[in-house]
């Protein structure tokens, strides 16, 4: 009987096959963007999985009234902690560079390297690296170690084994290699393509007036988040901050308590604490995903049914021979079952000529073969297999099963009661997932649009970023300026601590300003910076080297910070940085807010210096930037180049425009909108088909009805409003049931943006306009088929 099964689903494909060629195609395109997301989704919930141990491993951060995201605790805390609490084992401190990158130079090679990690020797007692060579109980111990992947070993030194060779930060710092990193078996939130041991002296780290690093500690055991929280707060306050004799809990009542928190490390990269996330992105994507799958297996039943009306007779045939309700449901079973083994196939193809893009789109480096949640992923697809064959099959299989062998044998298959309502709901569904995809579409696309026109505040056409070692940015940036201005093209030439659209210290900074304490970021710069980048002053005046004073003595602020003081009298007012009240600064100016990152970031309140060396201070910056001139942009290059010649001559010119590094804050934003697009464009062809396969199921059940009405008198616009209200019907449905949960959905993504567009009632009409419209052609033409069938033909009797 089996053997019989098989032998009539392949027959069936040969006698069906645009029919099996839609259905299998569009489920394939469906599981192929399934399994694409998917993959991804596994790869996001993978980080930190990489050592069992790290369920022992904890960050912990300090929340100040600022509520800013990246502030990290005070680097002598975790000694601290460690000294109160018994259970703490280790502790470690940690800088990580991201994506802006460090100059790495042997003597033969040079290269720009980004995901450099700052550490101390704590490193290995925490975090439980592999090294593929270099003992790891001594690699990390010394001053001026450098544990390196092998990539980055290749670079430098060829095939040579990299273990005692040094090189150098910016042809400066000596860095001895003492261990290569094994490859991670998972993602983690430290992205490290080298981690170097800090150079600064270990009193000057380890200071509570040192808050530039992330603190992590391991402890014996694993610890609930609230019990460390608990510890940590009491200790702190006990022993550091008490000063009087209230107790924690009287302190934890009045709402003052200290602000520590801690997050497991599993937890950082998706659910940090204050952390915007993108894992809210990668739910969407998958959720949207399901829904495409659904679609898809939707549209396979609905297919399902249009073939099955042509094998009425066979069925018919099989009960006249005996058999049984459950020997039909198992054929039809089978059948779909074959059908969706098939789509998997050929969505594993498809998966092997997209995945490329998608890694190469998304920055990942996903694979099927390699995945470490192999087994899960596996378990995952052939879940969704079954489901697939469950929504696609049950039904079709359902509905034949139930006839009886006279009407299947005369060809008189109907769909009626619970039976059409339950294919109707199909169609529902599958159109409500195509409005929802159209929506969201639109409003990804108005909000893109929304960030790329919005005003800046500031313009990044025509300035050039240099990158410079830290000591010229410091100690000789007026010779620089000079050389650099001798170029022909180039106008201004200013520095920055906050490059716009690149590297930005987002650390908050206590300042007092007539009694208060609030809280700026603080930024160096030259005195042109606003005139390189035409920020507008619209308070005071600019920084100008006619004032002596303003290289010393003199501050300027911008709007959000002028609100944030009071709004009125602020120029001529002085502000001082809190833990250097002797020193005031003199605000002369207020210039007009600017973004330096992306829409999903507000203005932050900022304090402008040209210097603050003289409160202890110190803030790092290594970028230049040159507004040049329009025209001759490849003779002002060439000059420029030849200028850093005899300026660094041992650093190769590290250039880009600033346009390019603000757009490529939109990155990630145009990713998933392109992504979307294709969802969408799946989803609307997937419910057309569907719609077109219940249409032509519903007109061959109705030829009898428009014959007569056709020899009645009516005309071809009749037959088609007749055969149309229905489906419409249907489909307004669909757009009434989509649109509130749409227009939720899209709400909760604008939510991540700081400056964001409105949801206008506009979108949800265009995009129910277009799909009523898609949906009455792909009827109408249906329709128009079904009104110039012969009556004569359709009348015969059987």
């Amino acid at each position: 009987m089996l053997k019989n099964y098989f032998l009539i689903v392949f027959r069936g494909l040969k006698q069906h096959k645009f029919i099996n060629l839609v259905k299998i195609g569009g489920l394939a395109v469906s599981l192929t963007s399934f399994l694409i997301i998917l993959l991804y989704l596994n790869n996001e919930l993978s980080y930190d999985q990489w050592h069992p141990t790290l369920k022992n491993v904890y960050r912990v951060s300090e929340q100040t009234s600022a509520n800013h995201t990246d502030n990290p605790a005070p680097a002598a805390l975790a000694s601290f902690l460690q000294e109160h609490i018994p259970g703490i084992t280790a502790y470690t401190h940690l800088q990580q560079t991201g994506d802006f990158e460090l100059l790495f130079g042997t003597e033969t090679t040079k290269i720009y390297q980004k995901e450099v990690v700052m550490a101390d020797s704590g490193l290995l007692d925490v975090f439980p690296y592999q090294l593929l060579a270099g003992d790891p109980h001594t690699a990390f111990k010394n001053p001026g170690s450098a544990l390196i992947t092998p990539e980055l070993s290749e670079k430098l030194f060829g095939k040579q084994d990299p273990v005692g060779k040094v090189f150098k930060l910016y042809n400066q710092l000596p860095f001895t290699v003492t261990g290569v990193l094994a490859p991670l078996s998972t993602p983690s939130h430290i992205r490290a393509t080298a981690i170097l041991m800090d150079p600064a002296p270990y009193n000057m780290r380890n200071s509570w007036g040192n808050i530039s690093y992330m603190t992590y500690v391991r402890l014996s055991h694993p610890t609930g988040i609230a019990k460390l929280e608990d510890q940590i707060n009491r200790v702190y306050y006990d022993h550091h901050l008490k000063q009087d004799n209230k107790t924690y809990e009287a302190v934890v009542n009045s709402g003052h308590a200290p602000g520590l928190f801690a997050e497991e490390v599993k937890d950082i990269h998706n659910f940090p604490r204050l952390d915007k996330s993108s894992f809210k992105t990668t739910l969407i994507l998958f959720v949207l995903a399901v829904l495409l799958l659904i679609s898809g297996a939707l549209n396979a039943g609905n297919l399902s049914l249009v073939k099955a009306m042509r094998r009425g007779r066979e069925i018919g045939v099989r009960k006249v021979l005996g058999a049984n309700k459950l020997q039909i449901v198992k054929q039809f079973l089978l059948e779909t079952g074959v059908h969706t083994l098939i789509s998997l196939v050929l969505a594993g193809l498809l998966l092997i000529l997209v995945l490329p893009w998608f890694n190469k789109a998304f920055g990942l480096s996903l694979s099927i073969i390699h995945a470490p949640f192999i087994v899960t992923l596996i378990a995952q697809v052939l879940g969704a297999v079954l489901v697939i064959i469950m929504i696609s099959g049950i039904y079709p299989a359902w509905m034949f099963a139930r006839q009886t062998a006279m009407s299947v044998l005369k060809q008189k298959l109907k769909i009626t009661g619970k039976g059409l309502q339950f294919s109707n709901s199909l169609l529902v569904v599958q159109f409500s997932v195509s409005m929802f995809f159209i929506v969201a579409a639109l409003i990804m696309l108005q909000q893109m649009s929304y960030m790329k026109n919005r005003d800046i505040g500031f313009t990044p056409e025509q300035v050039v970023q240099i990158q410079v070692r830290q000591q010229t940015w410091d100690n000789n940036f007026s010779n620089v300026r000079t050389k650099l201005l001798e170029v022909p093209g180039v106008t201004n030439v200013s520095k920055t601590t906050a490059v716009p659209g690149g590297y930005i210290d987002t650390t908050y900074t206590s300042f007092t300003h007539n009694g208060r304490v609030v809280s700026l970021t603080s930024v160096r710069v030259s005195t042109d910076i606003f005139k390189t980048l035409s920020i507008p002053v619209k308070d005071g005046r600019w920084f100008d080297d006619e004032h002596p004073e303003d290289l010393d003595n003199t501050a300027i602020i911008n709007e959000s910070a002028a609100k944030l003081l009071g709004g009125e009298g602020i120029i001529g007012s002085n502000i001082r940085y809190k833990d250097c009240d002797s020193v005031p600064y003199k605000i002369v100016g207020v210039v007009k807010d600017f973004q330096t990152q992306g829409f999903d970031s507000y203005v932050r309140p900022t304090f402008y210096s040209v210097s603050n060396a003289h409160c202890g201070r110190y803030q790092s910056g290594n970028s230049l930037l040159l507004k040049i001139k329009s025209g001759g942009l490849d003779k002002t290059m060439a000059g420029i180049t030849a200028a850093w010649g005899t300026i660094e001559p041992e650093i190769p010119l590290r250039y880009s425009f600033l346009d390019d590094n603000f757009q490529r804050l939109f990155t990630d934003y145009i990713r998933v909108q392109y992504l979307v697009q294709i969802f969408t464009a799946i989803s609307v062809i997937i419910a057309l088909m569907g719609l077109l396969a219940l249409t032509v199921f519903v007109t061959n059940q109705r030829l009898k009805e428009i014959s007569i009405r056709k020899v009645m008198g009516a005309s071809v616009g009749n037959v088609v409003l007749l055969l149309s209200k229905d489906f419409l019907r249907l489909v307004i449905i669909a757009i009434v049931l989509a649109s509130p949960i749409a227009w939720y959905l899209v709400e909760y993504w604008l939510k991540d943006f700081a400056y964001r567009v409105n949801v206008s009632w506009l979108i949800f009409a265009v995009a129910a306009l277009g799909v009523i419209l898609m949906a009455g052609l792909t009827i109408g033409w249906q329709a128009i088929k079904a009104s110039n069938v012969n009556p004569a033909n359709s009348l015969k009797s059987e």
